[in-house]
């Protein structure tokens, strides 16, 4: 796959299509501030370089810099415009040492837009990798954690400027960044997982910016459904599982997510056309979660379901889904990293508190 070398306010397009398609679930929900926002930057700072962990210097430290919290809230009341430099300023307080590079905690909806403008802010090159491959709704569930990296010392800023540093192990700072939470106006701009670029190269998801924007320009580029269905299965590996009309959005019979997960348990389910009439059920959190065929489950998380608008030819966020709707359902595979015992154990179905194994499971 071709790699991204730098990006320039006329990537901003495509950066907003692919950050959506990553964010599958929570698709639309107006990311088009920062699409300005992130153009703008890149107008007024210049190209930001995107540089592979292996090519940057082995004790480069770098940090990711993203939103934990309600994306819908973000966007309802957004940062400012000067969080991303004031999150990093604080943690390299927090270290002694200065950031050398920006990444990304997840390359999809608003976290794949924010690391770039402030590496843009910084003048710094952004690493060409992500924790997550996709959204996942815990600042804990990365490729990072996986791997052994500290996620603290974290900073962070809230919606009112709130100031806050933590320092824990990852479980129990994902429990206080989720009390800070309800009190910080639902989202907290971080500063977290301050590493080395030699720790980067065998703990993160490699060339997801890059990914994030050669999805973006298939989705930009789109003539028909074919055309998107073909070049995302060139691009990303996407796997058509079906589609139809929406016949049913509503609760689901499960019971609530694990402690400490968000959830919104709800099902769609989608009918096919013509003499086959099979049935797709799409079992959802505030992520969509598994998919089932005609009573078969054919894919869970973390592998990522998508639902394409087969009318507007976008990614069609869980909330915007109605029934009635024509819908693509489709699946993207995960990072190897999410398919090994530690990954699964983290992201796979089971975390979610479905009583399932993911269908590439091995069976011990």
């Amino acid at each position: 796959m071709s790699r991204v070398t730098q990006l320039t306010a006329a990537d901003a397009d495509a950066m907003l299509l692919g950050a959506e398609f990553f964010g599958a679930s929570i698709a639309g929900h107006h990311l088009e501030h920062f699409r300005s926002w992130l153009r703008e930057v890149l107008l007024r700072r210049g190209p930001v370089p995107v540089v592979p962990p292996a090519e940057l210097p082995a004790e480069t430290q770098c940090a990711a810099i993203g939103v934990a919290g309600s994306m819908i809230a973000v966007v309802e009341l957004p940062p400012s415009g000067d969080e991303p430099q004031g999150v990093a300023a604080a943690l390299e307080n927090q270290l002694d040492r200065k950031l050398g590079a920006v990444m990304a905690m997840n390359a999809a909806t608003i976290n794949a837009l924010l690391p770039v403008i402030a590496a843009a802010e910084l003048d710094l090159p952004i690493v060409d990798c992500d924790g997550m491959g996709r959204i996942l709704p815990l600042i804990s569930q990365t490729s990072y954690t996986v791997a052994g990296l500290p996620l603290t010392p974290m900073t962070a800023t809230s919606a009112v400027r709130d100031q806050m540093s933590v320092v824990a192990e990852a479980q129990r700072a994902e429990l206080l960044v989720r009390a800070m939470l309800n009190t910080a106006g639902g989202w907290l701009l971080c500063g977290l997982y301050p590493t080395t670029a030699r720790q980067l190269v065998t703990g993160a998801i490699e060339g997801s910016i890059s990914r994030v924007v050669r999805v973006g320009r298939v989705l930009a580029a789109a003539r028909d459904r074919d055309h998107i269905l073909r070049g995302l299965g060139s691009e990303v590996g996407a796997t058509w599982l079906g589609g139809g009309q929406v016949v049913e959005v509503g609760p689901s019979g499960k019971r609530g997510a694990e402690p400490n997960q968000p959830a919104n348990p709800t099902t769609v389910v989608v009918r096919e056309r013509g003499s086959s009439g099979r049935v797709i059920r799409i079992e959802a959190q505030n992520e969509l979660l598994l998919a089932v065929v005609d009573g078969v489950l054919v894919t869970a998380v973390p592998d990522l379901i998508c639902l394409l608008d087969r009318n507007g030819l976008r990614i069609q966020g869980l909330e915007r889904t109605n029934v009635g709707d024509e819908v693509d359902v489709l699946m993207v595979p995960a990072a190897p990293v999410w398919h090994t015992p530690a990954g699964l154990a983290l992201a796979g179905p089971q975390a979610f508190g479905l009583p399932v194994r993911h269908p590439k499971e091995p069976v011990e």
